[in-house]
């Protein structure tokens, strides 16, 4: 799964000091209420819309992370309800939009600060050059989640708690007959505590390894010229902590981005990058995978038209429209875009992520690369998000 741990996360940090958002949901059913339709535009092509169209509905059918019934606030349907009415946009391929526009509802997310608004940032998956055994250069191991990661799901105790106290999963070891949290960032990139076990998949740089744990997902390139795509396995359970706001002396607030974050820690001797590393103790496991990302839900990620939100809140497998802005360099190597452009699009709920949480945010996928690196590097745009519900096939 792509993002689960999005570097997007420290711009939450800027939200929370800077501004006044709204009351956090507490249950699913007010996380989004029926409009008037919007404007319904597609800046992207017809044709990336109907291939991720096409890969969406065959892996939905199957897919376990897509609940039945869909639900939409206090709007529900049915699985199998949905499916059919997303497959029957390919009959009316011709006047697509207009269809959909006619023939689905809108419900506009409960927002950041106001009902249809959200804060959206982007993710995209790295390719960085690596090795299958440790050098000077590459000396940092993307692991595979270890055996003694346990998930404890205290959803399956709710019996012992309070009906206020709000229940997940903890990942953590077992030591002795105890539960204990499980190793965190220094525990294992400096005390080694994962050696020897044999989890190595790849080795690539230590800010490399970092970023690509960030975004979920990556691609290792060897010197030969051969490539392993790296998915997400699994988390050691601890919180995500943003590395940036360590940086302050450094880059301003309203100049951090991902890119200068990377800039900053490349100026600093390799102790000196982990320490700031190590900030952060949440640590991601990784697999070797056969086909592109996968999301939370299943689908293989498709680049303008895949989104991460709360679980918790938004239906995975809803099709949505988007409204947002991405941003335009002079340069592929610069750090600052010189304007942004209105690129609204339709995109599919697939995926989610530790650091997308409430009813005002909204992730989207960028691609591969360096040009997808530097869009997603610097999005922290406003926008509004819309769920679409079918009428006819409730």
């Amino acid at each position: 799964m792509i993002g689960d741990y999005r570097f997007m996360k420290y711009l939450l940090v800027i939200i929370i000091l800077c501004s006044c958002a709204r009351a956090p949901l507490e249950n699913r059913e007010d996380s989004m209420r029926a409009s008037s339709f919007p404007a319904l535009q597609d800046a992207l092509t017809k044709e990336s819309f109907f291939i991720a169209l096409r890969k969406h509905i065959d892996v939905m059918k199957t897919s376990r992370m897509v609940k039945d019934p869909l639900v939409f606030g206090k709007t529900k349907i049915s699985k199998d309800a949905y499916i059919k009415s997303l497959e029957s946009i390919f009959v009316n391929e011709a006047n697509w939009l207009t269809w959909i526009a006619e023939n689905f509802d809108a419900h506009e997310v409960y927002g950041k600060d106001e009902w249809g608004e959200v804060l959206a940032t982007g993710y995209y998956e790295p390719k960085v050059q690596g090795a299958l055994i440790r050098s000077e250069e590459f000396s940092q191991p993307l692991y595979s989640a270890p055996l003694d990661l346990v998930t404890l799901d205290l959803r399956k105790f709710a019996h012992k708690f309070s009906k206020e106290d709000r229940l997940g999963q903890l990942q953590g070891r077992v030591e002795n007959q105890n539960f204990l949290p499980y190793y965190d960032r220094k525990a294992i990139d400096v005390d080694w505590k994962l050696k020897d076990r044999g989890l190595e998949i790849a080795w690539v740089r230590p800010i490399d390894a970092f970023f690509i744990q960030i975004q979920g997902s990556g691609v290792v390139e060897f010197s030969d010229g051969s490539v392993m795509r790296v998915g997400y396995d699994g988390q050691n359970g601890h919180s995500y902590v943003a590395i940036g706001k360590f940086l302050t002396d450094h880059i301003p607030l309203s100049e951090m981005s991902m890119q200068k974050i990377k800039a900053h820690l490349l100026t600093l001797n390799k102790d000196e990058q982990q320490l700031i590393l190590n900030k952060n103790p949440s640590y991601v496991f990784f697999k070797k995978l056969e086909s592109d990302a996968l999301t939370y839900a299943g689908m293989e990620v498709s680049p303008g038209r895949t989104i991460a939100t709360d679980l918790h809140l938004f239906p995975k497998g809803a099709m949505a429209f988007l409204d947002i802005e991405e941003p335009v360099f002079d340069s592929t190597d610069s750090m600052v875009p010189v304007k942004w452009v209105k690129v609204p699009r339709l995109v599919f709920d697939q995926d989610t992520g530790g650091a997308i949480k409430g009813g005002g945010r909204v992730d989207l996928y960028f691609g591969q690369g360096d040009i997808a690196s530097q869009k997603a590097g610097v999005m922290k745009q406003k926008a509004r998000l819309y769920y679409l519900v079918p009428k006819f096939f409730r």
